[in-house]
Order: C-alpha cells, then sequence, then structure tokens
C-alpha cells in the first residue's frame, strides 16, 4: 500500500510534522523560523519538515 503525501497546500501539511506545536499551532522549527520566507515565497514547501511516525 502506498503513502500518502499531502500536498503543502492541503490544511493538514504542517499538523503531520513532528516539528508542529499541537498546542499553539506554531512551527517549533529554528530553520523554519529563520527561513519562512523562503518557505511560503519562494520554494512553496518545507524542506524542513519532518513526518511524524504514526
Amino acid at each position: 500500500m502506498a503513502e500518502i503525501i499531502l500536498h503543502p497546500q492541503h490544511p493538514d501539511y504542517c499538523k503531520e510534522c513532528v516539528y508542529h506545536d499541537d498546542k499553539n499551532g506554531a512551527c517549533m522549527s529554528k530553520d523554519y523560523a529563520q527561513n519562512s520566507y523562503k518557505v511560503v515565497c519562494v520554494w512553496h514547501y518545507c524542506k524542513y519538515k519532518r513526518k511524524r511516525e504514526v
């Protein structure tokens, strides 16, 4: 069975990441915080995302 990979525009894209803070919905990755403009406006995906193991 294939793994479903969410598209970056999907509302749950960040929720499956290990850096996602469930309490306030923010990203806890320092790399993301430093490069948020590139992630959102240039790359259109997060290369710092690490998928949460279920």
